[in-house]
C-alpha cells in the first residue's frame, strides 16, 4: 500500500458485527475499480504474459467476493487477493511469452528480459517492495521467509535487475512503472459479471459442502436423537438461558508503564550519561500535544491505553537534548494498523494547509527511512524546525496491538543527526512492548534506516509540499503555497528568470504537454520584493520528448551568459547528474540590473520518466537560499516527481 495509504482513526467508526448486503456490494465495488489495474501491473511483470495475468487477477477477484465478508475486514484487502492471482497466473505462464508479443515495445521487452532472469522468490521480493509497496516484513511474510532471508533476496534481485537494465537502484520503480503502458489497453468485464461469478462459486461450494457434511455425519453416526426425538447433549454443557446476559465484550489490551523505556537503556542507545527520566503519564492533561507535527492528544483516539514519557540531557546546558516516547494500545490490529499509519502521517506532512488551513508548518522534512527488522512496521523521519534550529530525530512502529513513537530534539544539524541512535532507541521500545500478550513482532537491536522516497503529502502528490521546503536564514516567515493551477500561455510567465528557456505549456516537439501545473510558495506576512518565492511547474511528455526538454533546458542555461552579456549574467552549475529516465540539473544565477542592483535565481530541471518540472527561486538580500538547500529541495522534487501520472499517448 502507498502511503497514502494513511488512514485517520479519529474520523473512523467502531465497525458494527452486521455489514449488510449493500455495503459490502459498494466496498467491493469500490475496491474493484481501485485495485484491479494495481494487481493487474504486479501479476503481469511477475509472469511477463498479459493474457495469463488478466485471467489470473479476474478469476481472484471472483474468489474474493466469495469471500468477501472476511476479505473486506483485512487491513489490506488487496494482501489477500494478490497472491492468489499471483499463484494462478505462475501456474498458468509459459516461458518468456513476451518472445511471441508483436506490440510490446523494445523498453518493455527489456524489463521483462530482466525480470524473467530473476528467480521467482527475488522477482516476487522486488514487485512487492516497488509496486506493492508493502513493508519488509509484509514482503517477508507474502513470500514466506524470514525478514532477514527476504531482505537479502530483495537486495540480490535489485541488484541483478538494475545491472541488466544499467540503470541505478533508484531508477527501479520508474523501470517498472512503465511497465503500465502495456497493460493500459486491458478491458474489464463490469463489476456485476465478478459478483456474478462469485456468487455462483459460493452456492456450488455450499451445496457440495453441504452434502460432504451429512455424509460424513451419517456415516460417523454422529446424528442421534433420543426417544422423544431431541438431540441429547453432554452432562457437563451449559445450555443457556433465554434472556440471560450478553456475551462479553472483547478483552481490554494491557499497556503497563513497565514496558516503557527505562533510563538505562536509554543512555546506552542514545548514548550519554547526562540523561535523567522526566515525567510519565496516560496524557491526559493540557494539550497533549508533546511531538513535534503532533495535531491531536492520541493517534487512536479510541484505543485502550496510553502513556508519554519524557527524558531530558542537561549535560551540555548550551545544547541541551530532548527524548520522548509515546505508546498506544489499539483495541484490534485493524485499528492498530490505522494508528500506525495516523501516527506515521503526522509526521510525512506535518500537517500541511491542504489538509488543515488554520496550520502553516514550520518544520522541514529532511529524510524518511524504513526500519528493516523492528516490530511489525517502522519508519524514521528527520525533521528540523525553522525558527528554532531544532533537529528531531522521530521513530515510528508497531508491534501487534501497539504503537509506539520515540523522538528525539537537538540542536545538532540535520545532517548530523543522531538516526543510528534513534533507531536503537525504537528497537529497544519495540523489544520491551512485544513482550506483552498482545504484540506481534520483536526488533534487531541495531536497525540500519534504509533510506525510501517520502509518503504522499498534499493535494499534489507529484509536486512539493510546505513541509518540503528549506529554512531561510534569517527567518522571513512561514512557508505558504498557492494551490496547484493549470500553466496556460498567458501565466508563461510564473517562474521566469533572466534566461530564455523553454516552458511547460502547449507543446513541446509537437507533442502536447500534458497534466502541466504550477505552483509558487511564499512567505506569509514578510517584508519582502512580490517576486522573491519559489515556483515549481510540472508537465508529462512522452520519454524521448521528455529527454529531449532536459536537453535543451540544460542547452540554454549553458548559453545564457553569452545571450545575456549586456546585463551580465553569471550562471554556475550546482549539480548536474543523469541523462536517461531520470535527470535534475540546478544551477544558481546572478543578472546584474541597472543601480547596482543584482538578482539572484536558483534554477532547477528534472525529470522522472515521462514527467518534468522546472524549479525556479527567486531570493532577496533578506531571503537568500544556500546552494545545498536548494539542490537537497531539487533532489526532492525529483522524488516527489515519480507519482506524477505518466504520459497518456491515447
Amino acid at each position: 500500500m502507498t502511503v497514502d495509504d494513511q488512514a485517520n482513526p479519529s474520523a473512523e467508526h467502531p465497525r458494527p458485527a452486521y455489514v449488510s448486503s449493500a455495503d459490502l456490494t459498494s466496498s467491493f465495488d469500490a475496491f474493484y475499480k481501485d485495485a484491479r489495474e494495481r494487481l493487474l501491473l504486479q501479476t503481469f511483470a511477475l509472469t511477463g504474459d498479459l493474457a495469463v495475468a488478466r485471467s489470473a487477477v479476474r478469476e481472484a477477484f471472483v474468489v474474493a467476493w466469495h469471500h468477501w465478508r472476511k476479505v473486506e475486514r483485512l487491513p489490506e484487502p488487496e494482501s489477500a487477493v494478490r497472491p492468489d492471482a499471483w499463484r494462478k497466473a505462475l501456474r498458468r505462464a509459459s516461458t518468456r511469452p513476451w518472445h511471441r508479443k508483436k506490440d510490446l515495445d523494445e523498453e518493455t521487452r527489456r524489463t521483462l528480459d530482466a525480470l524473467g532472469a530473476l528467480p521467482v522468490v527475488q522477482r516476487k521480493a522486488l514487485l512487492l517492495t516497488q509496486l506493492a509497496a508493502v513493508t519488509m516484513d509484509e514482503m517477508a511474510h507474502e513470500i514466506g521467509l524470514p525478514t532477514e532471508a527476504a531482505e537479502r533476496e530483495l537486495q540480490h534481485g535489485a541488484a541483478h535487475f538494475a545491472t541488466a537494465l544499467e540503470i541505478p537502484t533508484s531508477a527501479i520503480p520508474l523501470a517498472l512503472n512503465a511497465l503500465a503502458d502495456a497493460t493500459r489497453s486491458v478491458t474489464w468485464p463490469r463489476v456485476t459479471i465478478i459478483r456474478r461469478a462469485g456468487a455462483a462459486r459460493r452456492r456450488t461450494h455450499t451445496v457440495i459442502g453441504a452434502a460432504a457434511a451429512v455424509v460424513a455425519l451419517v456415516a460417523g453416526g454422529a446424528v442421534a436423537t433420543d426417544s422423544t426425538g431431541v438431540r441429547p447433549t453432554l452432562d457437563r454443557e451449559d445450555v443457556p438461558a433465554a434472556g440471560g446476559p450478553p456475551p462479553a465484550g472483547p478483552a481490554i489490551t494491557t499497556l503497563p508503564d513497565t514496558a516503557l523505556v527505562p533510563v538505562d537503556a536509554l543512555r546506552q542507545a542514545v548514548r550519554g550519561r547526562g540523561w535523567q527520566l522526566g515525567t510519565t503519564t496516560d496524557n491526559s492533561t493540557g494539550n497533549g500535544l508533546v511531538l513535534p507535527c503532533q495535531p491531536a492528544r492520541y493517534a487512536d483516539p479510541q484505543g485502550t491505553a496510553a502513556w508519554v514519557r519524557t527524558f531530558r540531557d542537561g549535560a551540555q546546558p548550551k545544547a541541551p537534548r530532548d527524548v520522548v516516547q509515546v505508546a498506544e494500545a489499539s483495541s484490534n490490529e485493524q485499528r492498530a494498523l490505522r494508528t500506525y499509519r495516523h501516527a506515521r502521517r503526522w509526521f510525512a506532512t506535518c500537517p500541511s494547509p491542504d489538509e488543515d488551513a488554520t496550520q502553516v508548518p514550520r518544520v522541514q522534512l529532511v529524510s524518511t527511512s524504513d526500519l528493516p527488522g523492528v516490530g511489525d512496521q517502522s519508519t524514521l523521519f528527520v525533521l528540523r524546525s525553522r525558527p528554532e534550529a531544532t533537529t528531531y530525530v522521530v521513530g515510528v512502529a508497531r508491534s501487534g496491538l501497539f504503537t509506539t513513537v520515540t523522538s528525539l530534539a537537538t540542536s545538532m544539524p540535520a545532517a548530523r543527526a543522531n538516526r543510528a541512535g534513534v533507531a536503537r532507541l525504537l528497537a529497544t521500545a519495540v523489544t520491551r512492548i512485544c513482550a506483552l500478550p498482545d504484540a506481534g513482532g520483536c526488533a534487531d537491536p541495531n536497525p540500519v534506516p534504509v533510506p525510501r522516497t517520502p509518503l504522499p503529502a498534499g493535494e499534489v502528490p507529484g509536486m512539493l509540499s510546505e513541509i518540503d521546503l528549506p529554512p531561510i536564514t534569517p527567518d522571513p516567515g512561514p512557508w505558504v503555497g498557492t494551490p496547484a493551477a493549470k500553466l496556460t500561455e498567458d501565466r508563461i510567465d510564473a517562474g521566469a528568470i533572466g534566461c530564455d528557456t523553454v516552458h511547460l505549456s502547449g507543446t513541446f516537439r509537437n507533442k502536447a504537454i500534458q497534466g502541466n501545473e504550477f505552483r509558487t510558495f511564499v512567505f506569509s506576512g514578510a517584508d519582502l520584493p512580490p517576486q522573491v518565492g519559489l515556483t515549481q511547474t510540472v508537465g508529462a511528455l512522452p520519454a524521448g520528448a521528455a529527454g529531449g526538454f532536459v536537453a535543451r533546458f540544460r542547452e540554454q542555461m549553458t548559453a545564457c551568459p553569452d545571450l545575456d552579456a549586456t546585463t551580465g549574467t553569471e550562471v554556475v552549475e550546482l549539480l548536474s547528474t543523469g541523462k536517461g529516465p531520470q535527470a535534475l540539473s540546478a544551477w544558481h544565477l546572478s543578472t546584474a540590473l541597472p543601480g547596482d542592483r543584482t538578482v539572484e535565481y536558483d534554477v532547477a530541471v528534472l525529470r522522472q520518466g515521462t514527467a518534468v518540472s522546472v524549479l525556479v527561486y527567486v531570493a532577496a538580500p533578506k531571503a537568500p537560499m544556500a546552494n545545498d538547500d536548494f539542490v537537497a529541495l531539487a533532489q526532492r522534487a525529483l522524488e516527489r516527481l515519480g507519482r506524477t501520472a505518466p504520459y497518456d499517448p491515447s
